[in-house]
């Protein structure tokens, strides 16, 4: 399926060099921060979820003292709603643990049938309790919990991850944990999650280790949750990928055959070894033996076929079966296993790279599998998966496309030439025509020490892509936040003093200036400014923020903005997208010796009759990691604002086959100002109308509407009296819809 991505053009082209070098921080797609400040274990599911009834995602992460608010922000365990609308998102406190900043803490999310949402988390070691919150669709509850010390015969050992799902079949929530026996454990629902009682222990095996078993968990909503597995932590053994299905409180493995005729009774648990093994340790691929298998995600499909994503160490084997070598780097393999309803196989994917953090010999990038699209999935690594012999230096998102039910797969990438790592992508279930790919973008020390913040593009097939406009902040459309004269200092050529006020710096920047802050080490705090920006017609527009960041390792420079004063955001280069100068009518300056300029995606935004908006702008020189003001590697240079306009796609932009005897040519020049010509042919004579569309999908104009005979026709299309932006002409003949083309006007 061709999508394009709803803001920017649907094509990134992916510069190799600038005048000063190779360009950082491309994505391929409009990139949105939902969270500055967060990260996610992967066994808590599902982390971000879809309300297509309100057009609302819900998505959770835990923050870390070592990014934005430093020690405010340590241990907060955070929910994200993002208005699917406005392109805007409201944070939500679930909890704070203050002194225990881990990812393993991030909640899991379940709309509920009655539209309200559940969030479900406890904190990693030493807690006995599941917590939970309700969101009315305005607020949420206060917080809610479940003691494991009560279930019959109590529980003796601490809870993690929490996986949630309704299975509307049997009117039951489950929410399933590692918990008693360090095993999967399960508490149960039948009051959509209002409140909870014990249910029974999944599985369990003869070992004594860390953790008997690592579970991922994918439901069908109504009658089926779907499970892949391991024996213990691939750092204590051998670990191999093993899947099963519970249906009717009954466990089966892939095949159908019975496991456990009812998983509440606890007088038969099953072990690993009683249900299917989908990969096993040791397998052979290529000149390359695998070991140590984990899964990074699963999905069963609406047709039956199931798809893993798992990753193994290459060719990394101790004699006695343990890794008696704690500090070893293995390298590491993704690999794509597929179950087509009678039997497993599995496609090596590409190179995973050495482990992400020192302490952990396999933890990686991760991949996600695209649950609306089996020909789709995703993966982190450090290596261009077209030719593995290319280092990237960091991880890098790839999109993989299949067209063979996942034997071969062709690469594009998501991410390019970025300054710090993106990892762990997850796709929360959507629909056909959408698609949302989110993952956490920073620096990961372990799961008790990041920076990093949660990233993601939208793609759609329902919306049109605008070219963006950039307009330069400067004193005539820049104010103080409450509308008073903006006074900076300069303009000159220096650097800023230590004053808490803006300076107009020349010599760099869109228009030769930027407006800038915290230029000197010490830093400093210039008040908020307001910068009204005027459009050419009233509708719905996309809005980024323009800031410069520099190519320095060290350097963090970030601006913070937002359409109103509460809802202001910090958006730092680490965790933003260069911009690309094909996605504007007017190119602006995008390098300049040491820096590039960088766009921060604000949201949407309706414009009336005044055809302006706000956007309120702050220096922000906050040293990540503390609440110290620092200036120089964290200053702000803040150039201007970009906007797009966000047009429907309408119902006459239908995939057509033109006929043979038609033929529709693309209008010269284009773009164009004012006047443009399209040229048309016919074969036959017929009735032909040839009509211009506004991206609302009005007819603003019938160029043709008559008999014509056989021949070549041009028309002229004058657009004088209309507004810059996209337009559509359609050629129909004897009433028939044959052609499209797309036309851009720029004044």
């Amino acid at each position: 399926m061709k999508r394009i991505f709803i803001i920017g053009v649907g094509l990134i082209i992916f510069f190799s060099f600038t005048m000063n070098g190779q360009t950082k921080d491309f994505v391929n797609g409009n990139m949105i921060q939902f969270n500055d400040n967060g990260f996610w274990c992967w066994f808590q599911d599902e982390r971000a979820v879809i309300d297509t009834q309100t057009a609302k995602v819900v998505l959770g992460s835990t923050a870390c003292g070592k990014g934005v608010g430093g020690s405010s922000r340590n241990g907060a365990n955070d929910a994200i709603i993002f208005d699917l609308n406005t392109r805007t998102m409201k944070r939500y406190l679930l909890n704070q643990w203050s002194g225990n900043c881990d990812d393993h803490n991030t909640a899991a999310f379940l709309v509920r049938p009655d539209g309200k949402y559940i969030a479900m988390y406890d904190q990693h070691y030493d807690q006995y309790v599941t917590r939970y919150r309700i969101y009315n669709g305005t607020s949420w509850n206060a917080e809610q919990t479940y003691d494991w010390r009560t279930k019959p015969g109590g529980i003796d050992y601490t809870l993690a991850y929490n996986n949630v799902y309704y299975l509307s079949a049997e009117n039951l929530m489950y929410n399933f944990q590692r918990a008693n026996h360090r095993a999967p454990n399960f508490i149960v629902s039948t009051n959509y999650g209002d409140s909870w009682t014990w249910g029974g222990q999944l599985t369990t095996n003869t070992s004594s280790s860390y953790n008997k078993g690592y579970y991922k968990y994918w439901s069908n909503g109504f009658d089926r949750i779907d499970f892949v597995f391991t024996e213990q932590h691939p750092r204590d053994t051998l670990t191999s990928i093993y899947h099963g299905y519970l249906k009717d409180r009954k466990a089966y493995r892939s095949d159908g055959v019975l496991v456990d005729d009812n998983i509440f009774d606890t007088t038969f648990i099953p072990a690993y070894w009683d249900f299917t093994k989908v990969f096993s340790d040791g397998t052979v691929i290529g000149n390359d033996t695998m070991h140590r298998c984990w899964q990074a995600d699963l999905v069963r499909y609406d047709n039956g076929v199931i798809a893993i994503i798992i990753t193994a160490r290459t060719n990394q084997f101790f004699s006695n079966g343990y890794n008696v070598a704690p500090l070893a780097n293995p390298d590491h393999a993704f690999i794509y296993c597929r179950y087509d309803g009678s039997q497993w196989s599995y496609t090596y994917l590409g190179k995973a790279g050495l482990k992400l953090v020192s302490t952990e010999e396999d933890y990686t990038g991760l991949g996600a599998l695209c649950p609306n699209d089996p020909n789709v999935l995703y993966i982190s690594t450090p290596y261009d998966p077209r030719d593995t012999s290319v280092s990237l230096g960091v991880r890098e998102i790839w999109k993989g496309v299949t067209t063979d039910n996942g034997k071969t797969w062709s690469w594009s990438p998501i991410t390019q030439n970025s300054t710090r790592d993106n990892m762990r992508p997850i796709v929360p279930l959507w629909n056909q025509t959408n698609h949302l790919l989110l993952w956490c973008r920073g620096t990961y020390t372990t799961a008790m020490n990041f920076d990093a913040a949660v990233v993601g593009i939208i793609e759609s097939d329902s919306e049109i892509v605008c070219k963006k406009t950039y307009v330069d902040a400067a004193l005539s459309n820049t104010t103080l936040w409450n509308g008073a004269s903006f006074s900076p200092t300069g303009p000159d050529s220096n650097s800023n003093p230590i004053d808490n006020q803006w300076h107009i710096r020349t010599g760099a920047g869109n228009e030769g200036t930027v407006i800038s802050s915290s230029e000197l080490s010490a830093g400093e705090n210039a008040p908020i400014l307001k910068t009204t920006v005027q459009v050419p017609s009233q509708g719905t527009y996309n809005v980024w923020v323009n800031f410069w960041g520099s190519t320095a390792s060290a350097a963090d420079w970030r601006v913070k903005a937002g359409f109103t004063l509460t809802s202001m955001q910090v958006y730092r280069q680490m965790a933003s997208r260069s911009i690309d100068s094909s996605e504007y009518n007017v190119e602006p300056i995008i390098a300049e010796p040491n820096r590039f300029l960088y766009e921060a995606y604000l949201g949407r935004i309706n414009v009336g009759a005044s055809m302006t908006f706000d956007v309120f702008v702050d220096d922000s020189a906050v040293q990540v990691g503390t609440t110290t003001l620092k200036g120089d590697v964290n200053r702000t240079w803040y150039d201007g604002i970009s906007y797009s306009l966000v047009g429907e796609k309408p119902s006459y932009i239908a995939s057509t086959n033109i006929p043979g005897n038609v033929k529709l040519e693309q209008n010269f020049p284009n773009p164009f100002n004012p006047l443009t010509k399209i040229c048309y042919s016919v074969k036959t004579a017929s009735f032909v109308t040839l009509a211009v569309y506004d991206v609302l999908g009005r007819e603003i104009k019938t160029l043709v509407n008559r008999e014509q005979i056989p021949g070549q026709y041009s028309v002229e299309f004058d657009a004088s009296s209309y507004a810059s932006g996209v337009y559509f002409y359609t050629l129909r003949v004897n009433s028939e819809l044959v052609a499209t083309k797309k036309m851009l006007l720029i004044r």
